[in-house]
């Protein structure tokens, strides 16, 4: 995490002040700025946000190693804890339709004791392959945070299951830092007058 806050702080360092050097010879705004900035050397700024793009999921891979889960049975009305999320067991529900038998658990979902929503893991009976249910798992994203709930085992009966819970966190920003990464290659691949409009120095007055 260190590693990765120091090469941020580095590469947006060189971004501000590159593009506040142009703004003084531009006369533009720092954003309009920092797009000439890169439109003027975009392989070498393009590589600059690839890199980010490499920090943010080199980030996300190191939250793995935070991850907490638990698995145990829970009847109507009871909780379990994992983190900082809290997951109620509130029922289970036998619906089904023209392909499939499906048995969903309601659950709800708080954090630090405030109700994010509700949460309904599930397993799909198939008719033609009932001996090989499928599991559908309940997740509940946030910037920082995965929540998955996996319904693992069930009484119908007793109305009681066992579930899997899981608290991933950061595994968004591994997304966010593909995105990054894209966008960054992109920006080395383009052509120089795709940003051209962004290079011309604004005529005094």
């Amino acid at each position: 995490f260190a590693m990765s806050a120091f090469v941020s702080t580095t590469l947006l360092q060189e971004f501000v002040r590159g593009a506040r050097v142009r703004q003084q010879y531009s006369g533009s705004d720092l954003v309009t700025s920092a797009i000439g900035l890169v439109a003027r050397n975009q392989r070498r700024y393009g590589g600059y946000i690839v890199h980010l793009g490499i920090v943010l999921m080199a980030l996300g891979f190191a939250g793995d190693g935070f991850k907490q889960e638990e698995q145990l049975l829970l009847k109507p009305g009871q909780t379990v804890t994992v983190g900082s999320f809290t997951v109620r067991h509130d029922g289970i529900a036998i619906t089904q339709d023209a392909q499939k038998q499906m048995v969903t658990a309601k659950m709800t979902a708080f954090q630090d004791g405030k109700e994010l929503g509700t949460l309904a893991p599930a397993k799909w009976f198939y008719n033609k392959r009932a001996d090989e249910p499928t599991t559908e798992v309940a997740i509940r994203r946030s910037f920082g945070y995965d929540l998955y709930v996996v319904l693992a085992g069930f009484d119908a009966e007793q109305q009681s299951a066992t579930f899997h819970v899981v608290v991933n966190p950061l595994v968004n920003w591994i997304w966010a830092g593909f995105g990054i990464l894209a966008l960054g290659t992109l920006i080395a691949l383009l052509p120089e007058r795709a940003l051209a409009v962004a290079s011309v120095k604004i005529p005094e007055g």
